[in-house]
């Protein structure tokens, strides 16, 4: 990684799992899709902008080394590419958030107290257990009206023989 870093703004819980996998400021793993990214919108640095500042709510995300775009003088993205970069990590935590948050539940527990195990493992506040709660349920949900049932059930046991023809399951 290079000594240079941009700043972007992340919804505070979003900040803190991203900081907790990746570091402060964030890095993404080498030869990873983040590295490819960033590389992708990185633009030489006009001579009339200054170097980024952090501002209050911003996180630092570290600029990759490449040797097409060296971090000397490719160091600058734009505010379209920094947001470009924002969404790529909280598509990121959405995809994390539902593959682990999902194996966690089942019929039994409660989606708050999964809510809370999942902020405890993953080092965001329990303040926003809540918004983790309900950010699931949205996708789940969201889910669902596209016919994707993601929610685990147990099967049901009949006492019919079961018959497959042609992959058609049919009971006789």
């Amino acid at each position: 990684m290079s000594k240079f870093v941009f700043y972007v703004e992340l919804k505070p819980f979003i900040a803190q799992w991203a900081v907790n996998h990746f570091g402060s400021p964030i890095e993404f793993p080498p030869q990873s899709v983040g590295n490819a990214r960033i590389i992708a919108v990185l633009r030489k640095r006009p001579q009339d902008a200054a170097p980024d500042v952090c501002q209050p709510g911003q996180t630092p995300v570290a600029i990759p080394y490449s040797k097409q775009k060296e971090p000397d003088a490719w160091n600058f993205l734009t505010p379209s590419g920094k947001k470009f970069i924002a969404e790529y990590i909280e598509a990121l935590f959405k995809d994390n958030l539902y593959k682990e948050f999902n194996e966690m539940c089942d019929q039994d527990s409660k989606l708050q107290t999964a809510a809370y195990a999942y902020c405890e493992m993953h080092g965001i506040s329990i303040e926003y257990a809540d918004t983790i709660r309900q950010r699931f349920y949205r996708e789940r949900e969201r889910l669902l009206t596209c016919g994707l049932d993601m929610r685990k059930r147990s099967r049901i046991k009949t006492d019919k023989k079961l018959i497959i023809m042609r992959g058609k399951v049919l009971y006789e």
